[in-house]
């Protein structure tokens, strides 16, 4: 999601610092400086225990894990303190920790009360830390006109790997899941089908997965096999389907967020937050071939129909176009957003672009070539996931704010099916005529029909369900749940 003002504070205060370590940076950054479980961490970064933390941050010349915590806590303390008046008494309370813990703590790092840190400003802090870890490879710079920039043109959403607490946000997972809930409702099929006709799941439970690590985005490949993504794991991890069963991870890198499958099935690219590229992995060997470096946060992707281009999102409010080679890429053009966030779809014909604003409460239709904006359509609320259907007529959207909007894309007009929660992702069953859609604070798919917008049925996934993939035929479907499982729905 858009970046953080602590984040980009945090970067102008590190600009040195690099990898796994800039990640663990993030990782503070996103938390606001309250300390997650060095275990968490490790985990997060694809690394087995919190000793291989504490020596990528000596490596770095970073002091250890809980004092950088603390260090990151007190600039976020003085940058809400510049930008808000807030005092500290009030930013202790609103963290929950006790105020005098938060005063000692102040004056331990500065070296002087509250009130002198307060009228320094984040400048002064940064300065300080500096000269504590004496990173002499830094540059003295004039900062308080960049960080006061910086902080004015920032956002508070966190990272998310989808949006408002998403993948910024830590999320301890255990080995117990919950038990599969009750088959709902089958959805009815219209027609009966040939053998080989795109169809849709009947829409019953079939079976669960337990796997940690924030299971955000899912697809299902030619050959049948699911490849998900484990964002608080730093893994690409494949599923069998039949039985649903883990066969393998690939490490992709940190924080990964989307994958996007070429059609050919031997290949996938996959957005990675906190290492700042698009990895390119081999789905035959299963190892990580090349990565397309970007600039700031890659979040969403989409693949041309041609496999030759990829566009991008990222938390710098930008959408890149970056042409393919075989191990990686360049970044052919960009273009700016009002609010980027982790979904965008690509039109069937390959001409346009569609990306939800988020935010900003629109989504634009963009020239795949130019990326020069085409049509807005206005939609309001926090528009997140979209889905195009295969003909290239019909625009879907979720809304956080609670409905989804169907846009007839050749007129532009838009009918809307209001929800009593938010909608977040959407994806469409491969015979085009049902929309499935994660209520994720519900813990519910709603199965809507593609053309009315009716309800005809609920999967009951509990938890907070996320992306959606079906397979190539339609008969089952596998839902990504962010609190620690996946589903398979038949």
């Amino acid at each position: 999601m858009p970046p953080l003002p602590l984040a980009k504070i945090l970067d102008v205060a590190m600009p040195s610092v690099r990898g796994d370590a800039r990640a663990v940076v993030d990782v503070l950054a996103c938390k606001n400086g309250l300390l997650p479980r060095a275990g968490d961490v490790a985990t997060f970064l694809g690394l087995r225990t919190r000793h291989q933390v504490a020596r990528t941050l000596r490596r770095a010349s970073l002091p250890p894990l809980e004092e950088l915590a603390a260090w990151t806590r007190l600039f976020y303390w003085v940058l809400q303190s510049e930008q808000t008046g807030a005092s500290l008494l009030a930013l202790a309370r609103q963290s929950h920790v006790e105020p005098a813990t938060c005063y000692r703590l102040v004056r331990r790092l500065m070296g002087q009360p509250w009130s002198r840190v307060r009228r320094g400003g984040i400048a002064a802090a940064i300065l300080r830390f500096r000269t504590a870890c004496r990173d002499t490879g830094m540059h003295e710079l004039a900062l308080q006109p960049y960080l006061v920039a910086a902080a004015r043109h920032g956002t508070s959403a966190a990272t998310a790997v989808g949006g408002g607490a998403r993948s910024g946000q830590l999320v301890r997972t255990t080995s117990a899941v919950p038990a599969l809930p009750a088959p709902a409702q089958p959805a009815p099929r219209s027609v009966a089908r040939g053998q080989d006709a795109p169809g849709r799941p009947l829409g019953v439970h079939d079976a669960r997965l337990g796997i940690g690590g924030y299971p955000f985005d899912v697809a299902i490949g030619r050959d049948g096999a699911a490849w998900l993504t484990r964002l608080h794991a730093a893994v690409l991890e494949r599923l069998q389907l039949q039985p649903l069963a883990s066969t393998g991870v690939v490490r992709v890198g940190i924080a990964p967020t989307r994958v996007v499958l070429a059609p050919a099935g031997d290949r996938a690219w996959v957005t990675n937050q906190f290492t700042k590229d698009v990895a390119v992995v081999d789905l035959v060997s299963r190892r990580r071939m090349g990565a397309l470096a970007m600039d700031g946060d890659p979040l969403g992707a989409a693949l041309s129909p041609d496999s030759r281009t990829l566009y991008v999102t990222t938390n710098l409010d930008r959408l890149c176009v970056c042409a393919l080679t075989d191990n990686g890429g360049r970044i052919l053009r960009s273009a700016p957003l009002p609010q980027a966030c982790t979904e965008l779809v690509i039109h069937p014909a390959g001409n346009r672009v569609y990306v939800p604003t988020w935010k900003a409460g629109s989504i634009l239709e963009l020239d795949a070539r130019s990326l020069a904006v085409i049509h807005r359509y206005e939609v309001g609320g926090r528009p997140l996931g979209v889905a195009v259907s295969s003909d290239g007529m019909r625009l879907y959207c979720g809304n956080e704010h609670g409905w989804i909007d169907l846009v007839h894309l050749p007129t532009g007009r838009i009918v809307r099916r209001p929800f009593e929660t938010p909608v977040d992702e959407v994806a469409l069953t491969p015979d085009q005529a049902m929309v499935y859609a994660s209520l994720r604070t519900a813990g519910r798919i709603a199965m809507v029909d593609a053309y009315t917008l009716a309800c005809v049925g609920t999967l009951e996934t509990g938890g907070l369900p996320r992306h959606i993939a079906f397979d190539r035929l339609g008969r089952v479907a596998i839902v990504a749940n962010e609190s620690g499982w996946v589903d398979l729905v038949r």
